[in-house]
């Protein structure tokens, strides 16, 4: 099989899974935003994303790291995980950093609740749920187990597994109408997701490779493959610069423009992962190939990179059309009147994710080729970038000011890593 045909073949397992996980994510969202109203559903977003950036900065990053220096070895001896003891040895290592950091992610969590939830205002009630997020921070520590099922191509778990929160969530929130339920039951709906979503994974990832009986010494096992330290470090800062500005809006929206901005923010964000949501699983999907490819055959690597990217940003490019036309009246249907006033903002993020489709392949190109701390240090000006956009543009455009600071943001980060990349390969 081509490589484009299995980046192809492994795409559509995750957006599959992804796309359906969306949906369902998209109505839970819309129905807790219809029956809270904005104000309301803005407070249950600000934990819900506090629970997230968390468990962003208390994450080893593993799962590429696994593909990244676990393909080599498979490629080296027996695909079979219970045959080959180095690629045992480097997910048992792996694994524990991440479980470490699930301790170190719950604890601070429970931390924040005790100490700072009554100082930062929030209700009694609503503290009283978030108790839950604690315990999925307790779970979080799965991102090992999925570069592992990647490394091993089993995409179609991967796609399955993607379903669980987004189900148990729209199941919670379903309750909670018939139920008339206050903010904090849906709090618990969507806290209750995310368990659930870490739960499945780590009792599967389990069962399939055996993760519980894997055993190595972390700083031996990391020893044994050069670089793997470095790789880890820059990839950990640089996933919270992606991710961490994309979350931390939220806060900063609802420090600009109350709950009700941010609750608006969130449901717009909702409807822009349509555009987001390929790109994550377009880079899990390709990187063991770009893997291969550099070290194997250069031409074709950089025909499989630019190839996928033209596609999925002409695919973008007519989103961003729908987006633009009737993004105000789908916000209105999905959620209230209120939420007509994210129709700009909706519309720049749809232009943001198609510059993103775009460059969705760069990334782990540059991975490929070890440039990830060359991408480091572009996502730290990206991110420096949307703040600096958002906070200059907010008295001007309001609202609005997030969609401008994504867009800005996305099209230096897009530029940045194609002229990386092109600069790489034609050394």
């Amino acid at each position: 099989m081509s490589a484009l045909r299995r980046v192809a073949r492994n795409f559509g397992w995750l957006l599959s899974g992804r796309g359906a996980g969306a949906v369902l994510s998209l109505a839970a969202t819309a129905l807790a935003a219809r029956a809270l109203g904005a104000e309301a559903f803005g407070l249950v977003v600000l934990v819900h994303t506090a629970a997230l950036i968390l468990r962003q900065l208390c994450s080893v990053k593993a799962a590429d790291a696994a593909v990244r220096f676990g393909v080599p070895l498979l490629q080296g001896g027996t695909p079979s995980e219970t045959v080959n003891p180095a690629w045992r040895r480097l997910l048992g290592a792996l694994y524990r950093m991440d479980l470490l950091a699930a301790l170190l992610a719950a604890s601070v969590g429970a931390l924040l609740l005790l100490f700072a939830a009554a100082p930062l205002g929030l209700p009694p009630p609503l503290t009283d749920a978030a108790w839950l997020y604690v315990a999925a921070l307790l779970c979080c520590g799965t991102s090992t187990a999925k570069g592992a099922l990647r490394c091993l191509d089993r995409y179609p778990v991967l796609g399955a597994l993607t379903l669980a929160a987004p189900s148990v969530r729209l199941a919670g929130v379903g309750l909670c109408l018939v139920l008339q339920a206050p903010a904090a039951g849906y709090l618990a709906a969507w806290a209750g997701g995310l368990l659930a979503g870490h739960l499945l994974l780590q009792v599967v990832v389990a069962r399939t490779l055996s993760m519980a009986s894997l055993g190595a010494a972390i700083r031996p096992t990391l020893a044994a493959h050069p670089g793997i330290g470095a790789f880890l470090n820059t990839l950990y800062w640089q996933s919270n610069l992606d991710q961490f500005p994309r979350r931390a809006a939220v806060l900063a929206v609802g420090g600009l423009f109350g709950a009700e901005g941010a609750g608006i923010y969130r449901l717009a964000k909702d409807l822009a992962e349509a555009v987001d949501r390929p790109v994550l699983m377009l880079r899990q999907a390709i990187f063991p190939d770009q893997s291969r490819l550099w070290g194997d055959d250069r031409r074709q690597f950089v025909r499989l990179t630019w190839r996928v990217g033209l596609f999925l940003a002409t695919f973008g490019g007519a989103l961003f059309l729908i987006a633009a036309a009737f993004g105000g009246d789908l916000l209105a249907a999905l959620a209230g009147e209120p939420f007509r006033a994210g129709a700009l903002l909706l519309a720049l993020l749809f232009a943001a994710g198609v510059l993103d489709l775009g460059g969705a392949a760069l990334r782990p190109a540059s991975y490929a080729m070890d440039r990830a701390g060359w991408v480091f240090r572009l996502q730290i000006a990206a991110a420096l970038l949307f703040f600096a956009v958002l906070y200059a543009a907010a008295p001007a455009t309001g609202l609005a000011s997030a969609g401008w600071a994504t867009l800005v943001s996305a099209t230096l980060s897009f530029s940045g890593m194609a002229w990386l990349v092109r600069r790489t390969a034609a050394a």
